[in-house]
């Protein structure tokens, strides 16, 4: 089994991508992130945003989208995928459980629509999880274990965030096996033990308290097919953060 390759989430980096999209993706690439994941920067179309990339030789692996958007303009977002060169997009539904005043049901109702349309556009769905997944439980069980018990795999995938789910009170390790086979992407993020900031709780990867070794342990048998180093938001320079996870993944051997 080869190794599983290292991609960046642009939303570490969205500050330094709206000020100077070529010049931090010329960084990214020179740190050795193999891809990337998101969407063009404002001002930039798909296909120089895709350029600017594959000059830098780095990989487009997705990209995000709303419920709304599955529902409602699949067929565009088919087209820019396509300008793209991706099928793969991840979702959410924190702003749809604020719109519906917390009603998982109705929610998960709408996602199911969404999704059914995406597949039949040939688009791949990943769920990208928070916190608050594991916050309220919906027929006795976590809203993000209702969301996967409901939509089946063939329509929805996990991106699970492995910081999200520590803080939610869980056990990634467990969570990664329990969705084996439907997990193509991980985001691998880590959490400082006791921030003096905690408007930043966040780490680089290896620098805070998550267990890598059994993370990366069971990751290869759940079919995670991408690592995603995403820091929502960072201390140092985002750059620089980008950098030290990615030093930290290369001293384990994993690049």
């Amino acid at each position: 089994m080869g190794k599983i390759p290292i991609a960046l989430q642009l939303y570490t980096v969205r500050d330094d991508l709206a000020e100077n999209p070529v010049q931090t993706i010329q960084k990214v690439s020179e740190i050795g992130y193999q891809g990337v994941e998101g969407g063009p920067p404002a001002g930039m179309s798909n296909v120089d945003f895709l350029k600017l990339l594959t000059d830098n030789g780095l990989k487009l692996i997705g990209s995000g989208v709303s419920t709304v958007e599955m529902r409602h303009n699949i067929h565009k977002i088919s087209d820019q995928c396509k300008e793209l060169g991706i099928d793969t997009l991840m979702c959410g539904i924190g702003g749809e459980l604020q719109q519906y005043n917390g009603d998982w049901v109705s929610v998960i109702e709408a996602l199911t629509e969404g999704c059914a349309k995406a597949k039949e556009a040939g688009l791949r769905i990943l769920y990208h999880n928070h916190a608050f997944e594991f916050e309220t439980k919906i027929n006795g069980k976590y809203g993000l274990d209702y969301l996967f018990d409901t939509i089946p795999a063939s329509d929805i995938q996990a991106e699970l965030d492995t910081y999200w789910v520590q803080t939610g009170g869980e056990d990634p390790v467990e969570y990664i096996k329990k969705y084996a086979g439907r997990l193509p992407r991980l985001h691998i993020k880590d959490r400082v033990p006791d921030p003096e900031n905690q408007d930043c709780p966040f780490a680089e990867v290896g620098y805070g308290i998550l267990d890598w070794d059994n993370i990366f342990t069971v990751s290869p048998d759940a079919g995670v097919e991408w690592y995603v180093v995403e820091q929502d938001r960072c201390v140092r320079p985002p750059l620089e953060s980008a950098r030290l996870s990615f030093g930290y993944l290369r001293s384990r051997g994993m690049i």
